[in-house]
């Protein structure tokens, strides 16, 4: 590699991408703040529910939410991901007929597959209660009609979001879907167990009614972004087929992608008793709280690899790859260090039914680590127009999923679920880690990529004395050990400096988090 090469993979020229970096940034502090909103309301609920309708009751719940959402990302066939590409194609070229086009078929078929799987699931509920395998859990057939309601509104919300995404703004991702969905899902829950008691009954009712009220604003929202586009251009007569060609693949992808997420809760309701999946899946959402960094910079980081790859602009998309993947990594690492050094603390705040879970925690947490620090290799491959090779990714980590979920589950329970998600999360991400280097020759890593890492090995030291000295029991010493531990990480960070690029996106991080903060 040449000295001038080296450099450029070492820092970005301010003059040349600025404004890609400082939308970016923009845009990941304002979905950020959003994500911590959703996953604090989330684990709230699972927290406030969990406790008052029990272990197996939130089982069967989580057994609903499950199968409804793999009916809904069946639903979207893949127009969610389509409609944010090509929208993001074509406002950029100033097609306003064709974003228009791109619109209005993907929430058309979307509404119609929904319609018709919400009809079979209202009045063919045991079908898929003996498709899941969850014969003895009878007790959910009278929650799929409920569901059932939530569907077409689950596949709106899915493709309407996507679509406002494609006009590089994060607004109503973090109003719809971070906000007044779980706002709405938890209220109407708690108001529910008080006029009827203690059942699955009343979080599932509560799902139904927050996404039908999602469903409606993110079509309108949608709505109000395109009209302002310009309509002079006519619609364009294979686009239809090449939305749906680029789309369909993703049908089966994204089915697989969650899958790969929850094979081990289906799994558990097979071979366990309901309340093993209730504890999973308060391990899981536990585990997935690093994600949220993650889904923040991809969700505005999308737009801009369909924009650039387009255009040919390789170059600013592999320098911004490194730099997006690197602030992943250094905001979600300390989410990581505590998860690995609390677990007992963290899952012991849904209940003393949920204890067993501290190891899948960690494992799982683990999956985790590998899945952020790989950055937005699945987003670059279907951005890029590699959603067949997605496909193929997501099937054969599904397949390498269910192997170890039978195999582990039967024997170890819990935690060889714990074992299997983790391996199938590492498994894809190194995957499309690959296969991002050898179609598009780029990768998210350059030597300011250790600097995370290095600064998390004093804070993890620091973190484990710090229990030894005093041990870790209840909420408030939670907290504060685990603001000691990011604190300990900050200081390492700062001792080893910045260079241009990351005082750029820590400049417009910092004005997003000012301007979301009251007064």
């Amino acid at each position: 590699m040449s000295r001038e090469s080296h450099q450029r993979d070492q820092e970005i020229a301010p003059e040349s991408i600025q404004q890609e970096i400082g939308q970016i940034a923009r845009g990941a502090g304002l979905g950020l703040g959003g994500n911590i909103y959703l996953y604090f309301i989330n684990f709230l609920f699972g927290v406030l529910v969990a406790r008052k309708i029990g272990a197996e009751s939130f089982g069967l719940y989580t057994l609903g939410v499950t199968a409804v959402t793999l009916l809904a990302r069946l639903s979207v066939v893949g127009l969610d991901r389509g409609s944010l590409r090509y929208v993001s194609i074509k406002r950029r070229e100033r097609e306003g007929a064709a974003v228009w086009q791109v619109i209005w078929i993907s929430l058309g078929i979307g509404l119609l597959v929904s319609l018709f799987t919400a009809a079979i699931l209202i009045f063919f509920p045991g079908f898929f209660l003996n498709s899941f395998g969850w014969r003895d859990k009878t007790a959910l057939l009278r929650l799929f009609p409920i569901f059932a309601l939530a569907l077409p509104a689950m596949t709106m919300t899915a493709i309407g979001i996507a679509g406002t995404q494609a006009f590089r703004t994060l607004r109503y991702r973090a109003l719809i879907p971070n906000f007044i969905l779980p706002t709405t899902k938890l209220l109407v829950t708690l108001a529910l167990i008080f006029i009827l008691g203690v059942s699955a009954l009343p979080p599932a009712l509560g799902f139904a009614s927050s996404q039908i009220l999602g469903g409606i604003l993110a079509v309108y929202f949608l709505w109000r972004l395109a009209r302002k586009m310009p309509r002079e251009t006519k619609w364009e007569p294979g686009l239809m087929s090449e939305l749906l060609k680029y789309s369909l693949p993703l049908l089966l992808s994204s089915v697989l992608v969650y899958l790969n997420g929850r094979t081990e809760i289906m799994v558990l309701g097979i071979f366990n008793q309901a309340n093993s999946s209730g504890i999973y899946n308060a391990a899981l959402r536990l585990a997935g709280l690093s994600m949220i960094v993650l889904t923040a910079f991809n969700a505005i980081f999308a737009p801009v690899i369909a924009d650039l790859h387009h255009r040919g602009e390789i170059e600013q998309l592999a320098a911004l790859f490194k730099l997006v993947t690197r602030w992943v990594i250094i905001v979600a690492m300390p989410i990581f260090l505590v998860q690995m050094l609390y677990p007992h603390q963290l899952i012991g705040l849904f209940g003393k039914d949920f204890a067993s879970g501290a190891l899948a925690l960690r494992i799982l947490s683990l999956g985790t680590l590998v899945k952020f620090s790989t950055g937005a290799v699945g987003i670059m491959l279907l951005m890029s127009g590699h959603s067949g090779l997605v496909m193929f990714n997501s099937l054969l980590t599904l397949g390498v999923a269910l192997t170890l979920d039978f195999i582990l589950i039967q024997a170890f329970g819990v935690t060889g679920a714990a074992v299997a998600g983790m391996l199938s999360l590492v498994l894809v991400n190194l995957v499309n880690l690959g296969e991002v280097w050898h179609l598009l020759r780029i990768h998210p890593y350059n030597r300011y990529t250790l600097r995370p890492f290095i600064a998390a090995a004093p804070a993890l030291a620091g973190g484990w004395l710090w229990s030894l000295w005093l041990p870790v029991s209840g909420l408030a010493a939670l907290t504060a050990s685990s603001v000691l531990v990011t604190a300990i990480y900050a200081g390492a960070l700062m001792l080893m400096g910045w260079n241009e690029d990351d005082r750029m996106m820590m400049a417009a991080l910092g004005k997003r988090f000012r301007r979301l903060l009251p007064g």
